[in-house]
């Protein structure tokens, strides 16, 4: 029996209902979530407690998994991440993140990723929601003038990592109009995080045309924002969709646990890329 869906918002997200994902669940079960990821891009699983095994088990209905780390390679090691203040090797701990796609400074954005809630700060109001914009959506109901001017565009996508001892920038030249490589539908790939220039632009223009980019795709109307509850987790295409996070309160733990696919050529690929440098 197909499970219900109960929509989120009338552009982006659906609460899967009368599915329990600890279970494992048959080929005709998986080609339904994956199909449900495709039309609402982002999937709710309401407060339904996950150990990791149950979370990747989820996650790979939609591709293989991979933890491409800061860009460029796997960890053949690595099954998932912690976007955590509570934990020595959480990243992300604290502040506000600005929305993004994540791993658009490389030549693939990510396919999907998961989020898994595993603590929370203790009070309603301390923050720290995340916030999901339809950038497909955003795109179909674009200005039909702004919309002829950025599709030839490129932008340069960069992100800087900080090692201690050094930095590293990853950047990677992309048009600010992409084309989702399953559904061949167009989105606005530009975002507050990592996009840093225009090419053959100056500055003062490409700024103005980057904030009306933004400011369109973040109108209330294409964003989802969510307020954790313990057990809860996302999954998302994280090429249709950008996401971002509220600051909360410093003081108070949070702790998600991350997890992230590929298509299998671009997971093969990062791999054989791991293991020639090991």
């Amino acid at each position: 029996m197909p499970f219900a869906i109960r929509p989120l918002t009338p552009f982006l997200g659906a609460e899967i209902l009368d599915f329990d994902p600890r279970e494992e669940c048959d080929a005709a079960k998986r080609a339904e979530l994956v199909a449900a990821l495709q039309e609402h891009r982002l999937l709710l699983f309401r407060a339904k407690p996950l150990n990791e095994e149950q979370q990747l088990r989820l996650t790979q209905v939609a591709g293989v998994l991979t933890y491409r780390g800061y860009g460029n390679y796997t960890d053949l090691n690595q099954k998932s991440s912690l976007v955590s203040n509570a934990h020595k090797e959480g990243l992300f701990g604290d502040g506000e993140l600005s929305f993004h796609s994540d791993l658009s400074f490389t030549p693939h954005i990510l396919k999907a990723r998961s989020l898994h809630a595993l603590i929370l700060p203790s009070y309603e109001d301390a923050g720290g929601e995340t916030l999901f914009s339809d950038v497909q959506a955003a795109y179909d109901e674009l200005d039909p003038e702004l919309k002829a001017k950025v599709e030839p565009l490129q932008a340069r996508f960069a992100a800087t990592y900080d090692f201690g001892d050094r930095q590293e920038t990853v950047d990677f030249v992309r048009p600010l109009i992409g084309t989702h490589p399953q559904t061949g539908r167009r989105f606005i790939a530009a975002s507050r995080a990592v996009t840093k220039e225009v090419i053959g632009m100056e500055r003062p223009e490409f700024r103005a045309l980057l904030k009306a980019l933004w400011a369109h795709m973040e109108q209330p109307k294409y964003v989802y924002r969510h307020r954790w509850q313990l057990g809860d987790t996302l999954f998302w295409d994280n090429v249709a969709v950008q996401h971002a996070r509220t600051p909360f309160d410093p003081k108070e733990k949070r702790a998600l646990r991350a997890v992230s696919v590929d298509d299998p050529s671009i997971a093969i690929t990062a791999k054989q890329r791991m293991t020639a440098t090991a």
